[in-house]
């Protein structure tokens, strides 16, 4: 896959033949399923945009069109199964088509784009649809990027403790913590879940967010 990705960004590399080639044999959902793995939503929506952007400006128009007209497939579950070359071959194929029915001459670079568009849709709209993923056959954890992000906060309130005050090590610790449970009422209030720590119930969310605060509030107030 690694490979795959270099080759789609440098049109200079792309060869159809020899992707098809890496593909052959892998059912499509394993496609998903790597790019479920690898990749955040945020990235998937900026790879879907910027690949667009890529195609030649008469082009443009046609991907929703394709998009959509690719999505009527994704309620057949043999479609998950099928070899992935063999969807390669439809979709740059019916690229081809569409392009050559409005004059557009085409290239390696545009077609695979326009594969790499419909596998970014597909990947795109599995990522918060778990019955999509279990009708695809993936069974791939999401990572929880917008938790985990959100972690930012109580470990930049502890780094600037840590280095703009005096504070002593159990102090800085509790303050931290303090923070932490701040964010975790708020995740309890807005979401409902924190999934960076496996807590899918809110009523797990205020429990730990209450003790996690208590915990903080008993260090901070160690040396006060």
């Amino acid at each position: 896959m690694k490979q795959n990705k270099k080759l789609s960004m440098d049109s200079k590399d792309i060869n159809l033949s020899e992707l098809r080639a890496g593909f052959e044999g892998k059912p499509l959902r394993e496609l998903i399923r790597h790019h479920l793995t690898c990749q955040s939503q945020a990235r998937r929506i900026k790879g879907i945009n910027g690949t667009v952007a890529i195609l030649p400006e008469e082009a443009r128009g046609v991907v929703e069109g394709f998009i959509d007209q690719w999505n009527l497939r994704v309620y057949d579950r043999d479609f998950w199964e099928s070899d992935t070359a063999l969807i390669f071959d439809q979709i740059t194929q019916d690229a081809y088509n569409v392009f050559s029915e409005m004059g557009l001459s085409t290239n390696d670079e545009m077609l695979f784009n326009m594969f790499n568009i419909i596998v970014l849709s597909y990947a795109y709209s599995a990522y918060d649809q778990p019955k999509m993923r279990e009708f695809m056959g993936i069974s791939v954890p999401v990572f929880p990027w917008v938790s985990a992000s959100s972690l930012l906060y109580p470990v930049g309130a502890t780094v600037y403790i840590a280095t703009q005050t005096p504070a002593s090590p159990s102090m800085i610790m509790g303050y931290g913590l303090v923070n932490l449970g701040y964010l975790l009422f708020g995740a309890g209030i807005v979401k409902g879940t924190f999934r960076i720590f496996g807590l899918k119930k809110r009523w797990q969310v205020f429990v730990v967010a209450v003790i996690v605060f208590l915990i903080g509030t008993v260090l901070s107030n160690i040396s006060a």
